[in-house]
């Protein structure tokens, strides 16, 4: 049974708990919610392996490492749980998760999934057909493991590959944008998905 979509707010400061199961979770904000989905790998990783899938250049682990520190006594042994792979291209975006997709189990973590499928070195056709098939490996992973995907606002020279974007929204179960209008929030909020994963 597919899960009613809900889409959320939640403030830059913001920290993240367990991933949703049984769904695409989307985290859309300014910077592909980076901070927030490099909170979650660290925390995630504390509990066991994670797979963490760089397609905009933003996996900082430094900040992972600083944030496991306040979360175990060793933190260089837990960060070895987070397998890391950059994708600098729609192709290795597509091949990197058709690899995930055989594996079970472990979360994965895509963060800023639509940077390579804007180059404009690749048609829009091609674009929009290999976008296709990453999206269909995406929800045949989250069919039995946590997924949880980042985003950011296209620019307007992306005008023709907006399509992209609607369509991660329309197939993610759980959506949850930055809100970047109220900063005086309280910054701990959870995003307490499924506990029992």
């Amino acid at each position: 049974n597919r899960i009613m979509k809900r889409t959320q707010t939640f403030d830059s400061g913001a920290s993240a708990s367990l991933p949703y199961a049984g769904g695409l979770l989307l985290i859309f904000g300014a910077h592909g919610g980076a901070p927030l989905m490099l909170d979650l790998a660290a925390r995630l990783s504390v509990c066991g392996p994670v797979r963490l899938l760089d397609c905009g250049n933003r996996s900082n682990m430094y900040r992972v490492a600083r944030t496991l520190r306040t979360l175990t006594a060793d933190p260089v042994t837990v960060l070895r749980q987070i397998q890391l792979s950059r994708a600098f291209t729609c192709y290795q975006v597509v091949t990197l998760l058709e690899k995930i997709a055989s594996g079970k189990g472990t979360p994965v973590l895509v963060l800023d999934l639509l940077a390579t499928f804007m180059d404009e070195s690749v048609q829009a056709s091609e674009s929009s057909q290999l976008f296709e098939r990453a999206l269909q490996c995406l929800l045949a992973i989250s069919a039995h493991s946590p997924v949880v995907v980042s985003a950011r606002p296209l620019l307007l020279l992306s005008a023709p590959r907006f399509g992209l974007l609607e369509q991660l929204k329309r197939a993610a179960s759980e959506v949850w944008e930055e809100d970047e209008v109220l900063p005086s929030r309280a910054t701990d909020v959870q995003l307490s998905l499924l506990a029992d994963y």
